[in-house]
């Protein structure tokens, strides 16, 4: 007998702004909530479990259906990055191996592709990063993949939300890219990457069998310089300068997660980015 939402139980290690929106929807939705994190707040109604997820795990107050593995590497550098990663890979592998039901969801990144020239990328796309932090991300990857136990691999493009305005200020600046070549960028609103995230689980738990991999990003892959160029328009921008600004370009497919049936909120960046305007 399919058990009732009421009954799964879901362990979010990490919870940061977007690990607090997963779980936080899971609370909504009657899930029963576990949350492992070093620090000692957590969401209402989520049972902490203060803890260094990169240590030997504490035995855990019930078996879990579902483990979200949603880490935030404490500095920018390989080591940090590996510590997140790769030992928290080791230790959830060890206290996870009497629960072989038990499916992890592993919040990756779009950064494991290693493409650069504008190309279209899927979940099947060759993996070849460039930058270290990135080699981590694809050495963690292939442990899970190679491990047996269930996993299924999330990777977010840049995520962008309520105090993410890194573009807004890059705008503000009145930088523009030459429209020659065109840089072309992917993003997801966080609320859409929570609700992508629980989404998934809630589909597993009706049934459907889970790929491997997920791309989580918007439908509307975009050039960097049609999004300044809009928001300068947004912001009353005047003062323009062209620059040369050098980043990866790649357009990231969002077929998968659509045909799981998931709705986004903001499809692209101009729905997205008016609201976060609005309270600017």
């Amino acid at each position: 007998m399919q058990k009732t939402t009421e009954q799964f139980k879901l362990l979010m290690v990490g919870l940061g702004d977007l690990g607090a929106r997963i779980a936080n929807l899971a609370v909504q939705q009657n899930f029963k909530v576990l949350g492992m994190r070093r620090g000692q707040a957590a969401p209402d109604h989520v049972q902490l479990i203060q803890h260094d997820a990169s240590q030997p795990w504490p035995e855990l107050p019930c078996i879990p259906d579902d483990v979200v593995l949603c880490l935030s590497p404490n500095g920018s550098n390989e080591t940090a990055y590996r510590q997140a990663y790769v030992d928290v890979a080791h230790q959830a592998l060890k206290a996870l191996s009497h629960y072989p039901h038990t499916h992890v969801w592993l919040i990756s990144s779009t950064g494991v592709y290693g493409q650069s020239a504008g190309e279209w990328v899927d979940e099947t796309s060759e993996r070849n990063p460039v930058r270290e932090t990135a080699k981590v991300l694809l050495e963690a990857e292939n442990l899970w993949l190679n491990s047996g136990h269930p996993v299924t691999l999330l990777r977010p493009s840049g995520i962008y939300g309520p105090g993410r305005y890194f573009l807004i200020r890059q705008a503000q600046q009145g930088i523009l890219p030459p429209i020659d070549t065109p840089i072309y960028t992917n993003r997801i609103h966080v609320d859409d990457a929570a609700r992508a995230v629980l989404h998934l689980i809630q589909r597993r738990h009706q049934g459907y069998q889970p790929e491997d991999i997920y791309n989580l990003t918007d439908t509307e892959p975009a050039a960097l310089y049609d999004i300044l160029s809009w928001l300068h328009q947004q912001l009353d921008i005047k003062e323009i300068t062209t620059a040369n600004i050098h980043r990866d370009s790649k357009r990231i497919r969002h077929d998968r997660l659509r045909e799981t049936g998931f709705k986004w909120l903001y499809p692209n960046y101009r729905v997205g980015y008016q609201e976060i305007l609005k309270a600017y």
